[in-house]
């Protein structure tokens, strides 16, 4: 399931073996404006239906007709579509519930389902899911530039950026060396101090209140350090607040 725009309506499929508690649902279901694609009565019929139509939330009873019940349903389905379940369980099967534990499951609503539990089951696991998505996609952003990239590599696994501070009377500050520095702070602060001091000469010439760019420390070894510096500029204080990522090696 995507993430819903605010203007969509959430497509919902009802799996439910009743056709009255099944239509009953559907007029709710509509009066509180969601989109009913389809209504099924087994478990067969309810994992056909979830891919076909690719519902943003499945209302699936426990019982259902066929070999399979609710829970067994729900797992065929997380193979291979992604979708909140909400059980609608009687009273007399709500001990079917602890074997929900081995799945994922949204929710549950308890029979007979009136349309303020309805209501706000559903604000809530849709609510919920959408978060869920947005926390997801950040993770895999991140995956990918770890894996791809090996500054992150070096920032998360290593701990080895640091932070520094700027401003014209005393030039920059290493607040934190002990967090992997490869070269001697003062020469460091002594390199990025004439760089960011050169940046300001020119203020106009930045664009927004970001600057970056790399600076070069050589050991009495002649080994070259290169490091990414960026910096966030407090325009009125005229400070630069940044971090510095090392690079090692020559081919960094």
């Amino acid at each position: 399931m995507s993430e819903l725009p605010n203007e969509v309506r959430a497509k919902i499929l009802i799996a439910e073996d009743d056709t009255i508690v099944a239509l009953d649902l559907q007029g709710m279901l509509m009066r509180l404006g969601y989109d009913v694609v389809a209504i099924v009565d087994s478990g067969q019929a309810a994992i056909a239906a979830a891919r076909r139509f690719q519902p943003d939330i499945i209302l699936l009873d426990m019982i259902l007709n066929g070999s399979l019940d609710g829970i067994e349903v729900a797992r065929e389905i997380h193979k291979t579509v992604d979708v909140p379940v909400v059980f609608c369980v009687s009273g007399a099967d709500l001990s079917i519930l602890v074997r929900a534990k081995e799945i994922s499951y949204a929710g549950y609503l308890l029979k007979p389902i009136n349309p303020d539990s309805l209501a706000t089951t559903l604000d809530t696991v849709l609510y919920k899911y959408k978060l869920e998505m947005r926390v997801r996609k950040v993770e895999e952003k991140y995956r990918l530039l770890h894996d791809q990239c090996r500054v992150p590599h070096t920032f998360f696994e290593q701990n080895a950026a640091f932070n520094w501070l700027w401003d014209e009377s005393s030039g920059v500050k290493i607040l934190k060396p002990e967090n992997g520095v490869l070269f001697p702070v003062e020469i460091l602060e002594e390199r990025l101090s004439a760089r960011v001091a050169a940046q300001f000469k020119n203020i106009n010439a930045l664009t927004g209140e970001r600057l970056s760019f790399y600076i070069e420390v050589t050991e009495s070894n002649a080994m070259i350090c290169k490091y990414a510096a960026i910096g966030i500029i407090d325009m009125e204080q005229r400070t630069v607040l940044g971090m510095l990522i090392p690079l090692v090696g020559d081919n960094a």
